[in-house]
């Protein structure tokens, strides 16, 4: 991979497992991380600050992504909090 700095990689079921490798990856690579999680809140926090701690920003979001809904809240907080940035979706 490259540097990512400047971007925001979108990273669906990150609180944990593979999801959650990925994330810190992107994140070691200068991605602000969107974690996305569908039940332990906790867990997802936990990510977040493994991630802010490595100097870039994090947040986490709850969204299912099998519901449209969700997954349209999912990227407007990010925008939200992001803004236009490049987006990186796993």
């Amino acid at each position: 991979m490259t540097n990512l700095t400047n971007k925001t990689a979108l990273i669906t079921g990150s609180a944990r497992g593979l999801g959650r490798a990925i994330a810190e990856r992107f994140a070691s690579l200068g991605a602000n991380v969107v974690v996305n999680y569908s039940k332990d809140g906790t867990t997802a926090a936990n990510v977040v600050k493994t991630i802010e701690a490595s100097g870039v920003r994090a947040i986490a979001i709850q969204a299912d992504i099998s519901k449209v809904a969700d997954v349209e809240m999912l990227f407007a907080e990010a925008k939200k909090s992001f803004g236009k940035n490049r987006y990186s979706c796993c």
